[in-house]
């Protein structure tokens, strides 16, 4: 009998294909051995990798592996988070942030009485990302708005209410050495700014030198900002990290800035948001000529009888959903989750917003096991799902009417959002868009993908405490992915 002869380098992909994976009868070999491979690196010797490739279009999961292990998810845990708010908020909805007064205004145009800002949780109000909602330009409508209404003098005071939500602006599990860096800002009932500071540093003269502060906006704000930043050989990587809590006003800076570096922007998170917007905006009143007596709080009885002076509208929601996952925005994604928490049980705080969630996973007829999520951006180690779970969530959003407009929030493969920094080879005819989650030992990529002919698929790769560095971690994940849009 004639024995046939195999070549080593096609053993060694039979054996791997003859494991635990589950594989269809679709052509997932070279998906499975790109999961193998990666397994395989040294760095991965201690990690967890998990891989899961589900076909919409016929509704079938076609590979898997590990894809029961619960890990940590990072900012993919926006996906669930930004396809809640389509869900129940709809793709034209709009955050209303309304400005009443109190009092009465005599023939000389002096209100004597205090203006409110009643915060409707609006992530983007006083953002400089968009032009429409710039700090300037919003305290110019406002201005205008009240001299609109015959008002030229306040013998009163700008209040901030932000009691839509709780006080608890960011999930009691956040890490310390986030919390005080804008991405670890956390939400209000009442948001200004992204709810940061900008502060800019310049490098000393000398390796050792002080670096110093050269600007820090918002201006004027009652603010200790202790600065132990020095200064680095000019070959060095600057790193610099603000410690703080969001309930007090001190922030610690420390880290190491290049030599030669000047006026370079680091962010950190603002505390009391909602007081910082009444102390700008009455700082502006008080320089375009609308003098006001009192100081601006966060402390006050609402009063029994108010008058409707203006509203300012936020983006609509398909844009803001955008935004959160093109710029993995931590603090809105935590705007959404709370304020479905609020549109649930009528208080924005991480109970009724959890408890929202597991509702609307129910709704979608997905099984929670091996889920946890406590918050909306993923920013906590406590959250852990199962690339299973992903996928099927993923699959169960697209037979959703807001379908369309969800996957329009994620990055087109090579040109936006996540995919743009990973840059994966699509075939031609093909359409990949994709969210990532990032954070110290976590890397993951979650998405859709359409083939050149038009089937639907979506996929889910999660791997954690993985010993290599960020750029070698992509690859890996990236040569997966690059498998799967082959199919």
């Amino acid at each position: 009998m004639t024995m046939m002869k195999i070549r080593p380098h096609i053993l060694i992909i039979l054996l791997m294909v003859s494991t635990t994976a589950t594989v269809s009868a679709q052509n997932t070999d070279y998906i499975d051995f790109a999961v193998r491979r990666a397994r395989m690196e040294p760095d991965m010797k201690h990690a967890s990798l998990a891989v899961c490739v589900h076909d919409i279009t016929h509704d079938s999961t076609i590979y898997a592996l590990d894809a029961n292990h619960a890990l940590l998810p990072a900012a993919l845990n926006k996906l669930f988070t930004t396809a809640a708010g389509f869900s129940r908020l709809g793709s034209d909805f709009r955050f209303k942030t309304n400005l009443v007064y109190s009092g009465t205004i005599d023939n000389r145009g002096v209100l004597t009485g205090d203006i409110v800002i009643l915060g409707n949780g609006d992530p983007f109000l006083g953002s400089t990302r968009i032009k429409g909602t710039m700090p300037d330009t919003l305290f110019r409508a406002i201005t205008q708005a009240i001299r609109d209404e015959g008002i030229h003098r306040i013998n009163g005071h700008i209040y901030a209410d932000a009691s839509l939500f709780d006080d608890e602006m960011v999930h009691p599990t956040w890490q310390w050495n986030d919390i005080g860096n804008y991405y670890g800002s956390g939400i209000s009932g009442l948001n200004y700014h992204e709810n940061s500071i900008n502060v800019r540093f310049s490098a000393g003269a000398n390796v050792g030198d002080p670096a110093t502060i050269t600007d820090i906006y918002p201006a004027n704000m009652a603010l200790t900002l202790t600065n132990e930043v020095v200064t680095g050989p000019s070959d060095t990587a600057s790193e610099i990290c603000f410690f703080g809590s969001p309930s007090t006003n001190s922030r610690i800076c420390r880290g190491v800035l290049a030599k030669g570096v000047r006026d370079t922007l680091i962010r950190a998170s603002l505390p009391n948001p909602a007081l910082c917007l009444a102390d700008q905006l009455t700082q502006y009143l008080r320089k375009h000529g609308v003098p006001v007596s009192g100081e601006a709080s966060d402390r006050f009885e609402m009063p029994k009888r108010v008058h409707d002076l203006t509203t300012i509208q936020s983006l609509y929601y398909r844009d803001i959903a955008k935004l959160t996952n093109y710029t993995t925005n931590n603090m809105c994604a935590e705007g959404i989750f709370k304020y479905l928490g609020y549109y649930q049980d009528g208080v924005g705080n991480y109970t009724n917003s959890r408890r929202f969630m597991n509702l609307y996973f129910h709704e979608l007829g997905l099984d929670v096991a091996g889920v946890k999520m406590v918050d909306g951006s993923g920013l906590s180690r406590d959250n852990h799902v199962t690339a299973k779970f992903l996928c099927q969530f993923l699959a169960a959003v697209a037979k959703e009417p807001y379908y369309e407009d969800y996957r329009n929030t994620l990055g087109i493969s090579s040109q936006t959002g996540d995919s743009k920094v990973m840059k994966p080879k699509i075939p031609a005819g093909c359409k990949l868009v994709l969210k990532s989650g990032s954070m110290t030992s976590v890397k993951g990529y979650a998405g859709y993908f359409t083939n050149k002919n038009g089937d639907t698929y979506c996929f889910a790769i999660i791997s954690n405490n993985y010993d290599c560095d960020n750029d070698t971690i992509n690859v890996l994940l990236k040569n997966i992915i690059e498998e799967i849009a082959k199919l």
